[in-house]
């Protein structure tokens, strides 16, 4: 198996929750991944609910119980009578059982949980499934912690392999921007990850030497993972990538602030990156800058 390759990673887990299906039943077992506040299903195998690729999670606090369920530390749970399992936003499921096993990345990070859910009661699910279980669970989290920290490498990997540049910057121009886009949307369906878009524009930029100093500064306040355009008609666009709209705001006052010192003043509005592919983005600034 070649590791580092989505397709592979995705393999991985798809046939880890059918062995897990097959050898302790319950009708569906999930990956869902953490980032920030957000649950997100990123994985699944298995029947009785209809639930799709990329749909968000809520994980209520236990009810009132009045069967037995099994809660080894604070994000362990074998619930064999299910009183407070996840459930999709604004969609109710009947759920008989739950599992819930947390996987964690560096510092302790909660990256995921493997999650297992059944219509009916499921008597079986008892504590000495558990150390067989977190092995496994292991196994995933292993696979999910190696494939998310080459995540960056593949970035830097594609940028200097795009060729879609802006002569006068050396930047990306439009057409590189839009095909690293698109990688990193499929990075975020396939990782459950999500990335902001910084969009810049100002006076005086019709004038090459001001957007060859605004264009070296933007690269040089940036991370090493985030990616920086030239969009033309003085308008640039910066990626920040696994990054949140309130992580962005930071990012956008020191950039403001590090701009205004080298008098480079520029306006400065951050937005999500969209999913779904193909949409144009930064949109406003698009139009303008290819029409």
């Amino acid at each position: 198996m070649l590791w580092g390759k989505t397709h592979s990673f995705h393999r991985f887990v798809d046939t880890q929750l059918r062995d897990l299906r097959e050898r302790y039943g319950l009708s569906l077992w999930m990956l869902i991944r953490k980032t920030g506040d957000d649950w997100r299903l990123l994985r699944s195998n298995g029947s009785g609910y209809a639930l799709t690729t990329g749909e968000h999670f809520r994980w209520p606090e236990a009810r009132g119980r009045t069967g037995p369920s099994i809660h080894t530390n604070a994000g362990v749970l074998l619930d064999a009578e299910a009183h407070s399992p996840p459930y999709p936003v604004n969609r109710p499921m009947k759920v008989g059982a739950c599992l819930r096993l947390p996987l964690y990345g560096d510092g302790d990070r909660l990256l995921a949980v493997l999650c297992a859910l059944d219509p009916e009661p499921q008597p079986h699910l008892t504590e000495q499934l558990l150390p067989s279980l977190q092995r496994q669970a292991f196994l995933l989290e292993t696979a999910l912690s190696w494939n998310l920290s080459l995540l960056n490498q593949q970035r830097v990997s594609d940028f200097l392999e795009d060729d879609g540049r802006d002569p006068d910057t050396g930047i990306l121009d439009v057409t590189g921007w839009s095909r690293i886009l698109e990688k990193e949307r499929q990075r975020c369906r396939n990782y459950g990850l999500g990335a902001t878009i910084l969009r810049l524009h100002g006076t005086g930029l019709e004038r090459c030497d001001r957007r060859q100093r605004l264009a070296d500064s933007l690269a040089a306040l940036v991370r090493e993972q985030d990616m920086v355009a030239y969009l033309g008609h003085g308008q640039f666009a910066i990626l920040l990538a696994e990054t949140s709209i309130m992580q962005s705001l930071r990012m956008r006052a020191r950039i403001l602030d590090a701009l205004a010192a080298k008098d480079l003043p520029v306006v400065c509005e951050p937005e999500s990156l969209i999913l779904n592919s193909g949409a144009l983005q930064p949109e406003v600034l698009l139009h303008s800058a290819v029409h």
